[in-house]
């Protein structure tokens, strides 16, 4: 485990200077204090490393929403809010990083990818007349959260965290509960 979380360490401080292609297996074990052959004994290359690190960080989100049932979710949207901005909280670094630097898109995509997946199978009824119009209210509002959190990383993170999912909260939940009235009063 401690070596798991050295080589992850130096991969995400690695991540921030630059992209995944570039990082050798040689610099990671440097960076992580280990020597090659203990990285073998773990990995076979940095992919795999990237690999499970973006696993986890999906498995923490899917955890974190699998807590919260979607009638919930449109009741009391705050409180879901909040727990994403708890998990967040819970390690600022490592998510500014993923959130706001370059050399990180490809895995910042992968990732949101899979929380969409992950939402989706979690929250939505695929057998529902309204399918098409689920995923696109999930694009938006993984996006937008997305977005929400690049801006406020990248602003210095001025507004406190709380408030700002208070208003993404209200802001995505309003709208769905919008959507979704219209387009049931349509039928």
């Amino acid at each position: 485990m401690k070596t798991r979380k050295a080589i992850h360490g130096a991969m995400t401080m690695l991540l921030s200077k630059k992209p995944i292609e570039e990082i050798t297996v040689t610099e990671l074990s440097e960076a992580a204090e280990i020597n090659r052959k203990t990285f073998y004994n773990y990995y076979s290359n940095v992919y795999m490393v990237a690999e499970e690190m973006e696993d986890e960080i999906v498995e923490r989100f899917e955890e974190t929403l699998r807590k919260i049932d979607f009638d919930t979710l449109l009741k009391d949207p705050v409180t879901t809010f909040n727990t994403l901005a708890q998990l967040i909280t819970s390690d600022l670094d490592f998510y500014e990083n993923i959130l706001t630097n370059r050399n990180q898109i490809s895995f910042l995509q992968k990732i949101i990818t899979s929380l969409k997946q992950r939402i989706k199978a979690l929250y939505l009824n695929p057998d529902s007349p309204q399918s098409e119009l689920q995923d696109y209210m999930l694009e938006y509002i993984v996006s937008g959260l997305v977005s929400v959190y690049q801006k406020w990383f990248t602003s210095g993170r001025k507004t406190d965290i709380g408030t700002l999912s208070r208003y993404i909260s209200m802001l995505a939940v309003c709208g769905v509960r919008e959507v979704l009235g219209s387009e049931q009063e349509k039928s």
